[in-house]
Order: C-alpha cells, then sequence, then structure tokens
C-alpha cells in the first residue's frame, strides 16, 4: 500500500510540476522562486523518507565513542 501511495505520490508531484512550468511566466518573480523553494523541499524529505531505515551517517562509531563518556555522566545524575 504504502508504494501504491508512492507512485501516486510522485505522478502527482510530476504534473504539478510541469503545470508549474507551463504557468510561471505570468506568475510574479517572488512567487516563483517560492513554488520553487517548496517543490525542492519536497523531492528532499521525499528522498530522505526512502532511507529512514538505513543508515545514512555511520553513527555506530560516534557512539562507541561517546557512550563510555555518556554512562558516566549519567552515573553522576543517578
Amino acid at each position: 500500500m504504502n508504494r501504491i501511495f508512492l507512485v501516486f505520490f510522485v505522478f502527482m508531484l510530476l504534473l504539478s510540476i510541469g503545470e508549474f512550468i507551463l504557468k510561471r511566466k505570468g506568475m510574479d518573480g517572488r512567487q516563483q522562486r517560492v513554488i520553487v523553494i517548496f517543490y525542492t523541499l519536497t523531492i528532499i524529505f521525499l528522498f530522505a523518507l526512502q532511507f529512514q531505515y538505513y543508515q545514512v551517517l555511520p553513527t555506530s562509531n560516534f557512539m562507541n565513542i561517546f557512550s563510555p563518556h555518556v554512562k558516566r555522566w549519567m552515573d553522576q545524575f543517578v
């Protein structure tokens, strides 16, 4: 179900971007910039959503270094 929604959403997004490209000549420059920013953020968040279950940054190395210090710090408060 999620993949069906994703395909439908991407199709509607592409359709909307195509419509924007055709109608942008009658728009103000500021309005065009705001719409482009929203489309860019939507595409970035959609891309980031696809990697929500994958490890993009190797945080395990940082956690191996900082976890003993954090544990000692927490033990001081408890």
